[in-house]
């Protein structure tokens, strides 16, 4: 089966996979509440730290947001990280800012995908154990 585009955006394997090592859906419930609530804020402080040509603040802010992503399952976010990563060590500013416009875009999709997640998978009062089927 080809994947979605909001497939492609967020998979919610690691979520999950830290509720059963956890045994409980609270902290990686709220571990993803967080990030949302972050992300346009790291998103802006990479696109700020990429056009003004400042390569250490923008891989400090783009390796944040890729553990990040990559931790709650924004695959698109981490995935996009990673080519930022290589513009700023390649010091090809003009096409990193080019590449992380793409960033903006994704964080709709995104956060609807992952608040349809935990409003069905991660509720705050689901039970210990009973994360997920």
């Amino acid at each position: 089966m080809a994947a979605t585009p909001r497939w492609e955006v967020f998979h919610p394997d690691p979520l999950l996979d830290l509720a059963d090592q956890l045994q409980c859906t609270t902290i990686p419930r709220r571990y993803a509440l967080t990030f949302l609530e972050l992300l346009q804020k790291r998103v802006e402080r990479i696109l700020s730290a990429i056009v003004s040509s400042d390569a250490e603040e923008a891989m400090d802010a783009v390796l944040s947001l890729k553990v990040n992503a990559h931790m709650v399952g924004a695959r698109s976010m981490a995935e996009t990280c990673n080519g930022l990563e290589q513009n700023i060590l390649d010091g090809d500013m003009p096409v990193a800012a080019r590449n992380a416009r793409t960033l903006r875009g994704n964080i709709g999709t995104l956060k609807t995908a992952m608040h349809d997640f935990l409003s069905y998978a991660l509720k705050e009062s689901a039970t210990k154990g009973a994360s997920h089927a």
